[in-house]
């Protein structure tokens, strides 16, 4: 039987299932071998030192976010980031944990990203056609403190079973009722 060929993707897809497990901080050649059932030297075969593989973790979970982030949850484009940002918190707990609860300098250009994302001009000016950009901003701020806080509450919660499984519906209805809430008008 040939052996088994440990790519960088292999050692990397380990390495995120660990930092799902136990978090980022416990990455290490060790227990991503242990986690591939083989020694150190195929991590090392391919990536010159842990922090490598470190980095490309942190590029696969810029893009399973921004698989959240872009896609197509409802046809208020503000409220697609929102959903999936939510949609992110719910599904995938450990790597939010990471990104947005215990910021290491690691994830804070992740973080500051994320956060841009949902305020660039166009975002804005979709969303706000008769607001100013200053005035869509105003809003979006307000909509992200919500945002993050319920986002947290899905990731958090373990006993609060109607939370884990809320609908894209039920995510959307809560964002424009509190859109609503705080007046902000014109929400696309």
């Amino acid at each position: 039987m040939p052996k088994l060929k440990f790519t960088k993707e292999i050692i990397v897809n380990a390495a995120y299932d660990i930092l799902k497990e136990e978090g980022f901080e416990n990455i290490s050649a060790r227990k991503i071998a242990k986690k591939l059932n083989c020694s150190t030297a195929p991590i090392y075969f391919n990536f010159e030192t842990v922090e490598e593989v470190k980095k490309e973790v942190i590029n696969l979970c810029e893009k399973k976010l921004n698989k959240y982030l872009y896609g197509n949850y409802s046809q208020r484009k503000i409220l697609n980031a929102s959903i999936g940002f939510i949609i992110f918190a719910r599904e995938e707990k450990e790597l939010f944990k990471t990104i947005f609860l215990n910021i290491t300098e690691r994830f804070k250009k992740l973080y500051n990203e994320t956060l841009d994302y949902l305020l660039t001009q166009e975002s804005l000016l979709l969303s706000f056609p008769n607001l100013t950009f200053e005035e869509g901003k105003e809003i979006i701020n307000k909509l992200w403190y919500f945002i993050f806080g319920y986002a947290t509450l899905v990731c958090t919660s373990f006993s609060n079973e109607e939370k884990k499984n809320e609908t894209n519906k039920v995510i959307e209805e809560k964002i424009i009722g509190m859109s609503k809430y705080f007046k902000m008008e014109n929400f696309k």
